[in-house]
């Protein structure tokens, strides 16, 4: 199934989480029965998050939907956030960002036209419990556009 038709599919539906990420560009994957998804389109750019509770796994994806190369101006060495909250409480269960150390140098990233740029994360297995239900955020940090976080509260 191609990139753009899977993200159409998953359109109306939200996602988020994360783990030690680093971003790529690369062909979409489609979700497994497990999976909380959310996405949005704009005029020449797509993104969509998807959290695999099964796998304990989650990517994020923005997609070059244009006809030119599109540049992404990040504050600092840090791209994405992604934050993982149980149904119903108040703190989270995972925060991308917790604990790691990113460059404070401003950075940039090139996506060409009909590219994909993907943030993959793995969460530790004993992190989420089976039997409750999740909310997963997911935001890009990039300052030249106006992306506003994906979120989810659906059950998998």
């Amino acid at each position: 199934m191609s990139a753009k038709r899977w993200l159409a599919a998953v359109m109306a539906c939200f996602c988020m989480l994360s783990a030690a990420a680093c971003g790529s560009e690369q062909a979409a994957e489609e979700p497994s029965s497990g999976s909380l998804e959310a996405s949005m389109t704009k005029n020449n750019w797509g993104l969509t998050g998807n959290l695999d509770t099964e796998n304990n796994i989650w990517h994020l994806e923005f997609e070059n939907t244009g006809s030119k190369e599109m540049k992404l101006d990040f504050p600092d060495g840090q791209e994405i956030e992604v934050i993982i909250t149980e149904e119903g409480a108040s703190e989270p269960v995972y925060i991308y960002s917790e604990g790691k150390v990113f460059t404070q140098a401003e950075k940039s990233v090139e996506i060409s036209a009909g590219n994909i740029r993907r943030w993959d994360g793995e969460l530790d297995a004993d992190l989420l419990d089976p039997e409750n239900s999740y909310r997963a955020d997911f935001r890009i940090r990039a300052e030249n556009l106006d992306i506003p976080a994906l979120k989810t509260s659906e059950n998998p």
